[in-house]
């Protein structure tokens, strides 16, 4: 028998943001002056809370395997943050601590999903819904805006078969920053419900707003909630990427202990230390979070004013997360091209709209430092724009439009 790979194996891409971090390491590590606005990772220093538990964790040179579905004191943490934030009163069998809040929806996925069912996301979506659906067994349908970056919630209905197992949706949401209005959960909660479809809630952002705005609370129009899962994690909320600890709350326990087989099967069990910092960050001060969403919207307001500066782009202002969703369609209808152009020609790393379902933009992050930020939009700027000179100096480096 031939040595050959699998036939997920030849369906399933690369990651395109891990793609282009790791293009951007390479780069830099060769001693070019690369701008990286391409990453989904805050600069915001780690809160102490989490620094000391890891500590104190380490001295006790005890650091061994956790329970497969989480530590008591994180699933503990959890519950109270589910109550806090979201009403919900549930209980330990009704939590999963995962690697990742990507693990947490994986785990989901293979739990809930069989050959053939359709699992309805909207565009632009997050670059691993449609693999991980795929590798799930599962159909995706991605549902695409007919204006602006924002579906109907009509849309989305439209899309419903006697197939359709899940609807998966991400608000706030990456890449776009923008955030779907009350109306909106309130009929994709009651829907959902009505007609015994699951509806999981990649909260991953949710607290991440700006500009007083806040994002809709699901549970609040939920009447059992049966069909619901939240998804969410320490990565984005805390800047504690490195951790990855995730979760996934649902009311139904038999849900939960299927994902928690689906864990158990995979990676056995999370980081003992992971989930030891992550649960002193969701139980400590929470001050870090308004310090952070005060810097992200300082600088989302920078990259704003930057970006406008280049001629012939159009930008919708984000309401929250760190990225903002460009349309450089202008200059190139292939936003694999002028990503690869803008790393090659400005030295500067975005990720290209293609890869969240809507080619001719540019996902920006904000989440960098705000020197960076002028920088980048600086570079590109002249990298586009013929009226700009022909040099452009980086860093040590002179770098040349033709």
């Amino acid at each position: 028998m031939a040595t050959t790979l699998s036939k997920l194996a030849t369906l399933i891409g690369d990651s395109p943001t891990l793609k282009i971090n790791a293009a951007a390491r390479a780069l830099k590590a060769a001693g070019e002056p690369v701008i990286h606005l391409g990453g989904g990772e805050p600069t915001y220093p780690a809160p102490q809370a989490a620094v000391d538990a890891i500590i104190a964790q380490a001295h006790t040179r005890k650091i061994k395997y956790s329970p497969s579905s989480g530590t008591p004191a994180m699933k503990k943490a959890v519950i109270g943050y589910t109550q806090k934030m979201y009403g919900w009163t549930v209980e330990p069998t009704q939590v999963l601590i995962s690697a990742g809040a990507k693990q947490a929806l994986f785990n989901f996925l293979l739990a809930a999903v069989t050959e053939g069912d359709e699992v309805i996301f909207a565009a632009p979506y997050w670059v691993s819904y449609p693999e991980m659906i795929k590798m799930a067994g599962g159909t995706p349908v991605c549902v695409r805006p007919t204006q602006g970056l924002q579906v109907t919630a009509q849309q989305i209905l439209d899309a419903v078969t006697p197939k359709t197992k899940a609807i998966l949706l991400n608000s706030p949401c990456n890449p776009s920053g923008q955030i779907y209005s009350e109306e909106f959960i309130k009929t994709m909660v009651e829907f959902a419900e009505k007609n015994d479809i699951f509806l999981v809630m990649d909260d991953i952002y949710h607290q991440l707003v700006f500009d007083g705005n806040k994002t809709p609370n699901p549970c609040k129009y939920a009447k059992e909630g049966n069909n619901m899962v939240i998804i969410n994690g320490v990565s984005k909320l805390y800047g504690l990427t490195g951790l990855r600890i995730g979760w996934a709350v649902a009311k139904r326990k038999d849900l939960i202990a299927a994902m928690g087989r689906m864990q158990a099967q995979s990676t056995s069990c999370n980081s003992d230390l992971s989930e030891t910092a992550a649960c002193a960050a969701l139980n400590g001060d929470q001050g870090c979070i308004a310090d952070m969403c005060r810097v992200l919207e300082d600088n989302r307001n920078t990259l704003l004013e930057e970006v406008n500066k280049i001629p012939n782009v159009k930008v919708q202002k984000p309401m929250a997360t760190f990225y903002s969703f460009v349309d450089f369609s202008y200059y190139n209808k292939s936003s694999a091209e002028l990503a690869e152009f803008l790393l090659k020609k400005a030295l500067v790393a975005v990720v290209p709209g293609v890869a969240f379902g809507a080619d001719g933009y540019l996902r920006i992050s904000f989440c960098a430092d705000k020197a960076s930020i002028i920088e980048g939009v600086r570079r590109i700027r002249w990298a586009l724009d013929k009226t700009q000179p022909n040099e452009l100096k980086a860093g040590d480096k002179i770098l040349k439009r033709d």
